[in-house]
């Protein structure tokens, strides 16, 4: 079993990064195999709007070190997302992970979207901030 997280955390020692680690562990003494994407780490470029994987459905046209992992995403059994919330919001890394995620749902002629990710895998979805509200990052949550 492959588990597949992207930290979306600049901070390598900070409250993501542990918290993504620990899930990692777990999965790990669970006999998966885990690969972490350091969103900061890699050279990755933001969706560029040009909607090409709308013709070349569940492919995105841009190259980059983020390329592989889109593909990837589909083969994993299971997804980690996680990052801090700055600003009330998710980080840019993030950001721009989930815009090129697009290039994985095609919009369907009767409305709606089909995954090109197949259904049945596990997901988590970590984010760590430093208010002490927990409604600040509900709308987070709910955008992931």
């Amino acid at each position: 079993m492959q588990i597949l997280a992207f930290n979306g955390s600049p901070r390598k020692n900070g409250n993501t990064s542990k918290l993504i680690a620990a899930i990692l562990e777990g999965a790990r003494s669970a006999g998966a195999q885990t690969t972490e994407v350091r969103l900061h780490d890699i050279a990755m470029k933001g969706c560029m709007g040009c909607l090409s994987c709308r013709t070349d459905v569940g492919h995105c046209k841009q190259r980059d070190d983020l390329s592989p992992y889109l593909e990837d995403i589909k083969r994993a059994a299971g997804i980690v997302m996680g990052c801090p919330i700055y600003m009330y919001r998710i980080s840019g890394q993030m950001k721009l992970l989930v815009d090129r995620m697009y290039s994985l749902y095609a919009d369907l002629p009767q409305g709606g979207y089909k995954s090109m990710v197949p259904a049945g895998k596990a997901y988590a979805l970590v984010v760590s901030q430093g208010a002490h509200n927990a409604d600040l990052y509900q709308k987070s949550i709910r955008y992931l």
